[in-house]
């Protein structure tokens, strides 16, 4: 299935609860800016609860939305400007040009915000693995 349609299964109050939730879950696993887990985790910071309340549940959606439509509206410059390139001669780009297939991922509309979150995120869980591995 496609984002989309996880999406609406996610707006769709005449499913349970916990199907709704998955079908966010599910959007995040197609479009995980930084990580399945940190982006769970930053929609979260977000959002609010969304995991019991459904309006957090609802923004939740519209964030990772929000940044996934500027992601393909980047996309879509980006592929403008190397047809433009392209007709210009330039048939390879440089290493220093612009191409936001290569670089790191970011979630667009707060870029910093959620790779520090993601940062704090993963120190976190490694700090808890390491704990367990020791008890």
């Amino acid at each position: 299935m496609s984002f989309s349609a996880f999406a609406r299964r996610v707006r769709d109050p005449a499913l349970p609860y916990q199907r709704r939730v998955s079908a966010l879950r599910s959007c995040v696993q197609m479009y995980r800016p930084v990580g399945f887990e940190a982006t769970l985790s930053f929609l979260e910071e977000l959002a609010g609860p969304f995991r019991r309340d459904e309006a957090a549940l609802l923004r939740a959606l519209e964030h990772l939305a929000a940044s996934r439509r500027l992601r393909h509206e980047d996309l879509q410059r980006y592929a403008a400007e190397r047809r433009t390139a392209k007709q210009l001669g330039h048939r390879t780009p440089g290493r220093a040009d612009r191409n936001p297939n290569l670089g790191p991922p970011i979630w667009y509309g707060a870029a910093q915000r959620a790779a520090l979150h993601a940062l704090s995120y993963w120190r976190r869980s490694a700090a808890e693995n390491e704990g367990a591995k020791h008890a």
